[in-house]
């Protein structure tokens, strides 16, 4: 093993104590806890790693003028620049085996209380995704936790020795494990005690980021100077970078109308698979582990990379990637790749979302000069000389409707990282992943053949959907002679509509399927939704604390949100029907896409809502949306475009929070009102003792004849509902005009008349029609 390996390992594991101490013995420091893990838990697979990355986990905390070793140096300095996220405020003393994790979500400005997590292994259910006020914690549930990690860890690494193909396989289990455990608690004798609201996997996590890029960066004489006052230098160690595939929006929506739905799929599924490929390719080239790719979700990835590299690589990095972009799509998919250098003083609570800021601001700035990096000369040729290919033909030949069809119902995703393949003339989707060193296999079932690429020496198997990645049947099947096996997990949930057949099998179901399945007209429906102001969220302002471990976390949570938690919202409410009704085309970093019927998009709309405002916590961070109805022959690329419209047009009422639906957009608090409304006309209009259904027409007046002065339009509903009043007496009639009349003529109700009326008699009417 080389010594970086040791000291990426070492970084990782150095307070894997911490969650045995609270299991164990809490009497015994946590050092020495960690130090038993890797000398006495599980002795025999760390043997090769040798003493000097044991001593390095147990001296993490020791004087470092006492220490011998330069990796024991690395990793206190990575320690100590990782744990300067550590917030402390006057709050109650907790046992540390009783402390839960806060949600960082709780803690940004404007949330009242703090709301925490249960001590559980991380799933893609509600429990691990939406916080509550206050989960039962105690030593009990750590030691259960605690033997299931051991249990899951002795059972991958029996009767073998680590090697760095067994890295990601530990991270994927410290991030199953240990991702909602606190990595301090609030147990100190003082006042101002430890917020604990950054998890034990995110500590481990980033000082395994920071120790890589202090290995390479720093000689031991610049390390010790730094450990005698970090906080005042600086002197630059790491370049935090990120990558930004642009064009998703063109490229996504870009179908042909035959075959729209899987299309649509497979380049959704594509451009996630693209966007890990690239973001792998650009850890390959500065030879980083995984732990320095710290986000990589919703098109975009930020890496942590040493400063020196960064600087004398990426101009190359950004080339390359820029040359196989073009030749792969002329221009439709783009990768903008910035970097900004981090000193020690940026870990610091008040600097890090600064640079986050200050990346993200550098990205926008080269959007505004793409494809510079690839030579005055070669973009003349490459913009002027015809090479276009008809659309049918170029959407036949990358495979896309394929690879939706692949992805029904996928279990696993087999990476080889393979050497980059030249590409060839008419790629299709995978050839394009080979261009960056990836080969990429997907199995349905346990029992489906993988054959390994020739020369692949490395491979990751990923479950998706699911976090039990380790069982016994994984372990044995997915093997390959003369290849080393990683095993870990992604939050890939896909959200596909399924019919049966004449003969009782199931198929996929096409949009025309989930046009015939809304009530009253047969239309399709699209809903985009999008959490607003995503980037004063990540700002100190908002979020205070703004380090790189929150920052990570606040990405991660929303990433959970999203891709586990809102995938799950949209199978229930299909399993719950007779009829499947929705399709999620994506849903990913802070934003999702999602086709069906039209009439069940308002109702999982406000269930998307109610489920993110318990996320959330509160208010405090908002979420807009719009939905577009029209026939089932629509185009799909125009649907996109006009439920994007009306996601702007939410966006553009005061403060946001709102939804656009039949082309008005209104507050979520309105637009409860008017699902409520809908509901009463729905009763009265289809239930028993109906009454007339002109009363539609006659409402549609009213909010026309609004603008009539000396209040006509008062006194003729008045009229009007007097008369049907008059006429129609069961108590559930009367009971309906009477507050409908109520709310037509008070003074308060203008609101009402103004942007409710038009809503209601609109959806309802659609909702009564004959298909």
């Amino acid at each position: 093993m080389k010594a970086q390996e040791h000291l990426h390992l070492a970084a990782l594991l150095h307070d894997i104590g911490k969650f045995r101490q609270r299991a164990t013995d809490r009497y015994k420091t946590h050092q020495e806890h960690s130090y038993e893990f890797v000398t006495e838990d599980f002795a025999d697979f760390f043997a090769p790693c040798g003493n000097t990355f044991k001593n390095a986990i147990r001296h993490h905390h020791r004087n470092p003028t006492r220490l011998q070793h330069l990796i024991e140096k690395q990793v206190i300095l990575a320690d100590r620049l990782s744990a300067t996220e550590r917030e402390d405020e006057e709050r109650e003393s907790e046992d540390f085996v009783e402390s839960a994790l806060v949600s960082p979500l709780s803690r940004l400005k404007g949330a009242t209380k703090d709301q925490r997590y249960p001590l559980i292994a991380l799933n893609l259910d509600r429990d691990t995704v939406i916080p509550r006020e206050t989960p039962d914690i105690n030593r009990d549930t750590y030691e259960k936790l605690w033997k299931d990690f051991k249990k899951t860890f002795g059972k991958a690494m029996e009767g073998k020795h680590y090697t760095s193909a067994f890295y990601q396989t530990i991270v994927a289990l410290l991030h199953k494990y240990t991702a909602q455990i606190p990595s301090a608690t609030p147990w100190e004798k003082r006042k101002e005690r430890t917020v604990p609201d950054i998890s034990l996997y995110a500590h481990l996590r980033t000082t395994a980021a920071i120790a890589a890029c202090i290995g390479r960066e720093l000689s031991e004489t610049e390390i010790d100077t730094l450990l005698t006052d970090a906080k005042d230098s600086h002197k630059k160690i790491c370049a935090l970078i990120k990558g930004d595939i642009s064009g998703i929006q063109n490229f996504l929506y870009h179908v042909l109308s035959d075959g729209a739905a899987n299309q649509l799929r497979g380049r959704s599924f594509y451009l996630q698979l693209l966007t890990e490929s690239i973001a792998h390719y650009v850890l390959k080239q500065f030879d980083l582990p995984i732990t320095n790719l710290l986000l990589a979700s919703g098109g975009h990835f930020y890496i942590l990379a040493p400063d020196t590299d960064a600087k004398a690589k990426l101009d190359t990095i950004r080339q390359n990637i820029s040359k196989k972009l073009w030749e792969l799509h002329r221009g439709d998919l783009s990768c903008i790749l910035a970097g900004i250098s981090i000193n020690t003083r940026d870990f610091g609570p008040k600097n890090f979302s600064d640079k986050w800021k200050d990346v993200s601001e550098n990205v926008q700035e080269r959007k505004r000069s793409k494809w510079v990096e690839l030579g005055a000369q070669d973009m003349f040729g490459n913009l002027f000389e015809p090479h276009e290919e008809p659309h049918q033909e170029r959407e036949n030949h990358w495979k896309f409707e394929e690879l939706g069809k692949k992805i029904r119902r996928p279990k696993y995703l087999v990476t080889f990282k393979v050497s980059e393949s030249p590409i060839p003339e008419k790629p299709e989707w995978s050839a394009a992943l080979k261009a960056f060193g990836m080969d990429i296999r997907l199995c349905e079932k346990m029992d489906d053949r993988v054959e390994k690429p020739e020369h692949a020496e490395n491979a990751v198997v990923y479950r998706l959907g699911n976090t039990d990645f380790l069982t016994d049947q994984e372990l044995e099947h997915f093997q390959w002679e003369s290849c080393s096996v990683s095993y870990d997990f992604q939050i890939f949930r896909p959200v596909i509509a399924h019919r049966h057949d004449t003969d009782d099998e199931e198929k996929i179901a096409d949009y025309d399927y989930l046009a015939n399945a809304s009530e009253g007209v047969q239309w399709l429906g699209a809903l985009r939704m999008d959490v607003d102001d995503l980037g004063k969220v990540f700002s100190k302002e908002k979020l205070g604390n703004a380090t790189i471990s929150r920052l990570t976390t606040l990405s991660e949570a929303f990433r959970l949100f999203f891709e586990g938690y809102v995938p799950q919202l949209c199978r229930d409410y299909n399993t719950q029907r007779e009829e499947q009704i929705l399709e999620l085309i994506y849903a990913g970093g802070d934003d999702l896409f999602l086709v069906g019927g039209w009439s069940a998009l308002p109702e999982i709309a406000q269930k998307i809502r109610s489920a993110f405002r318990h996320f959330i916590t509160g208010d405090h961070v908002t979420l807009s949306g719009g939905i577009a109805i029209e026939h089932k022959k629509f185009p799909l690329y125009q649907f996109a475009a006009r439920s994007g419209s009306a996601e702007g047009a939410a966006k553009g009422l005061d403060k946001k929070n709102a939804i656009t639906f039949l082309q008005k957009p209104m507050k979520w608090e309105k637009f409860a009102e008017a699902c409520e409304w809908h509901q009463r006309f729905l009763d009265v209009l289809t239930g028993q003792d109906q009454l007339p259904r002109d009363i539609l027409t006659r409402l549609s007046q009213i909010y026309s004849e609004r603008e009539l002065e000396g209040h006509q339009w008062a006194w003729r509903s008045l009229y009007y509902f007097h008369r049907l009043q008059e006429r129609y007496k069961y108590d559930n009639q009367k009971a309906f005009l009477y507050k409908l009349k109520h709310e037509l003529n008070h003074q308060e109700s203008s609101q009402f008349r103004e942007e409710l009326i038009h809503v209601i008699t609109r959806w309802t009417a659609l909702r009564i029609r004959d298909s």
